[in-house]
């Protein structure tokens, strides 16, 4: 190894232990408090299962989940299922929430933080109160803005996905924190219901059949389960089915088939005058009557939505054929898709889920209950007119006769 060398190997050297010896100092003079690592929320570590009630307040106002049996229901749709496993979900994120390190304890300083009420002016933060079964408070917990953590462009790098950060103050206060944890709060009331409350499957509708308060019926067998479109029935006459004819709807009507608000049924006026009735039918026997009717929203009064109410029922059994007599009795074929006792189940589980409520229906749904003779018939073309007997073309509405015979004049002076 040359003089060369060893001299650019130990300027190199010199250079990584100053690096390291600054790297110690700047430590050495770091004042920040490290990572506590202690729950976010301590007493949810043991009690998360005695909580029987969450209040959320958000600047949009505030929601309530109430456990109820062994589900969970939103108190802002009048006591409607809420979604379970996002109840469950956002409970253990609260309770495995970590602090990372404290922060200001002065309440001048909290609006830095976002952590201002949530009824204040401009408020973005979201306030968390847990309840058990006899109404005291389990925790509380503000939560206000979200951090970016410094570690994330690295560990984006390396595949890891961290933790994301919020600014809250837990309990009473005046203490806040930076936490770790899945801390994001919807503070949307029906995003914590499964708003699809339908699905029946369009392979299955084998007819549907739409009657409107002023007699107007649109009638729709399916005679091939495998066509995408349904046949017109009793087309009147002058009237012809469309091509296509439009009841390719009809068979997706009830297909995962969801709402934009909900009610309890005896909470709105169903005035029959106003009421549409469809009625879809499976190839198995089971009718689904969907009635409809179109009003003014109430906060809106310039804006009309769809409210809907669902019943099912099953058809009776066709009897059994009699043999012929002398004729030995035959198997009646396996029938497809579900059982009789299958179908039964089916019925009790969705009236369980559906009687009682009304479903306001997306504006581009709702046409598939509302469906109207003209959108599937149009009238009879004129038909063409018959060629005149010389070839020509007689006049509309006239027909050709054969042609004038020409006389001749007789010669002047007379005579035979």
């Amino acid at each position: 190894m040359n003089q060369k060398t060893i001299l650019v190997l130990g300027a190199a050297t010199l250079a990584a232990v100053a690096a390291t010896t600054a790297l110690q100092s700047g430590r050495a003079n770091d004042t920040r408090p490290a990572s506590t690592e202690e729950r976010l929320l301590p007493a949810l570590g043991d009690r998360v299962n005695d909580v029987r009630e969450i209040g959320i307040e958000a600047a949009g106002g505030p929601l309530t989940l109430r456990a109820e049996g062994t589900g969970w229901v939103l108190s802002e749709a009048a006591g409607y299922p809420a979604d379970g496993e996002k109840v469950r979900t956002f409970l253990l994120g609260l309770r495995d929430a970590r602090r990372l390190e404290p922060k200001t304890a002065n309440a001048d300083r909290y609006e830095r933080l976002g952590l201002v009420e949530p009824d204040g002016e401009g408020a973005a933060s979201v306030r968390v109160t847990l309840r058990d079964g006899e109404g005291a408070t389990v925790e509380t917990v503000l939560i206000g803005k979200q951090r970016t953590s410094r570690a994330e462009p690295a560990a984006a790098q390396m595949g890891v996905t961290p933790d994301t950060q919020y600014y809250a103050l837990p309990g009473e206060g005046p203490q806040t924190f930076l936490a770790s944890g899945q801390l994001g709060v919807d503070p949307q009331p029906l995003r914590w219901v499964n708003s699809e409350f339908l699905n029946v499957d369009r392979t299955r509708i084998a007819s549907a059949a739409i009657t409107h308060p002023d007699g107007a019926e649109v009638l729709a067998l399916r005679e091939d389960m495998g066509q995408n479109e349904m046949v017109v029935q009793d087309i009147p006459e002058g009237m012809v089915a469309k091509t296509p004819s439009g009841t390719a709807q009809l068979l997706g009507a009830l297909q995962r088939l969801r709402f934009e608000d909900v009610r309890r049924a005896d909470s709105l006026e169903w005035p029959e005058e106003i009421i549409s009735d469809a009625t879809f039918t499976t190839e198995g026997g089971l009718k689904v009557s969907v009635e409809t009717m179109k009003v003014a929203d109430e906060d809106d009064p310039e804006t009309m939505v769809t409210w809907s109410r669902v019943s099912f029922a099953l058809e009776p059994e066709a009897p059994d054929a009699s043999p012929i007599a002398g004729e030995e009795p035959t198997e009646a074929p396996e029938a497809e898709g579900p059982s009789r006792e299958e179908l039964e189940a089916e019925v009790a589980e969705l009236q369980a889920a559906t009687e009682g409520w009304a479903y306001a229906l997306p504006s581009w749904k709702e046409t598939s209950f509302r469906l109207r003779p003209e959108g599937v018939m149009e009238p009879a073309p004129e038909p063409a007119p018959e060629p005149a007997p010389d070839g020509t073309d007689a006049p509309p509405g006239e027909t050709a006769g054969p042609a004038p015979l020409k006389m001749t004049p007789p010669p002047e002076g007379g005579g035979i």
